[in-house]
């Protein structure tokens, strides 16, 4: 979960939240983190207490530990509080320490399984600690609840792309890139759909289809440096070695920027 302006972590905290984890090769625009909920889209809203929407705050600003510290507090005279364990398991999640989100998350569902941004991101949670079952057993909970949230959907086609089913793989991600290609803030993660439809593409050996999709991807979200990476492997397997050394070059380039922007000291030659 990457800092923004005002994440929708705080969105989910003022109105019960859908997805947004996606992957670690893309991000979203700046106003709308990749593992922050967009507002719920057909579930009914399930508001947090202020007690809660001020933690929710904190994470939103990446104090994790001033969160924490509160929410701990919290669920000692709280203990049954579903949304308080979710908040809990998020600080986790957001640090990438998905070992330590998962039993927060899981009593969160237990608790308050109509609070349903839990199950979105307790599919991610499971996903990054290799629990393909339980991952699409729980996104496919929240797509129940929230049909129109299409990084749940995204998240479904990489588990099946893992699974070698290319069919469904392809569905998932063109549903993904169908609910957020008009939605504000979502460019990346249409991106990021567009560059995992090019990965089903190549694995088939279609390349011209794949080239197309990385185009697509390249130019909705030039930050999406992979995509650059893929793009210039394609083109040398067409036979475009310039087009290939360009996208290369503009690989090198994008993948610098994102280290300096993640304060990642620049490689000396």
């Amino acid at each position: 979960m990457a800092p923004r302006t005002l994440i929708l972590v705080l969105a989910a905290a003022l109105v019960a939240a859908g997805g947004g984890c996606g992957d670690d090769q893309a991000a979203r625009q700046p106003d709308t983190p990749k593992s922050a909920p967009p507002a719920e889209q057909t579930a009914k809203p399930v508001s947090l207490s202020p007690e809660l929407t001020a933690a929710a705050r904190l994470i939103a600003d990446g104090k994790t530990d001033q969160a924490r510290t509160r929410l701990e507090a919290h669920l000692a005279s709280h203990p049954d509080d579903g949304q308080a364990a979710f908040l809990l398991g998020l600080t986790y999640h957001r640090q990438k320490r998905y070992t330590r989100a998962r039993p927060w998350f899981e009593s969160a569902v237990r608790l308050a399984p109509d609070y349903h941004t839990v199950h979105h991101f307790h599919g991610w949670c499971l996903y990054y600690l290799g629990d393909m079952p339980g991952a699409r057993a729980a996104f496919n909970r929240h797509i129940e609840a929230v049909p129109g949230e299409g990084d749940s959907h995204f998240a479904l086609g990489l588990i099946a792309f893992n699974d070698d089913r290319l069919d469904d793989a392809q569905r998932r991600f063109a549903r993904a890139i169908d609910l957020q290609r008009n939605k504000p803030g979502r460019r990346g993660d249409v991106a990021k759909a567009h560059a995992r439809l090019a990965d089903v593409h190549i694995r088939r050996d279609e390349l011209e289809q794949a080239k197309t999709q990385l185009l697509l991807a390249t130019s909705l979200w030039p930050q999406h440096y992979a995509a650059f990476y893929k793009l210039s492997r394609v083109l040398n397997r067409l036979g475009e070695p310039e087009a290939a050394d360009e996208a290369l070059r503009e690989f090198r380039v994008r993948e610098q920027q994102a280290a300096r922007r993640r304060g990642v000291p620049e490689q000396v030659p």
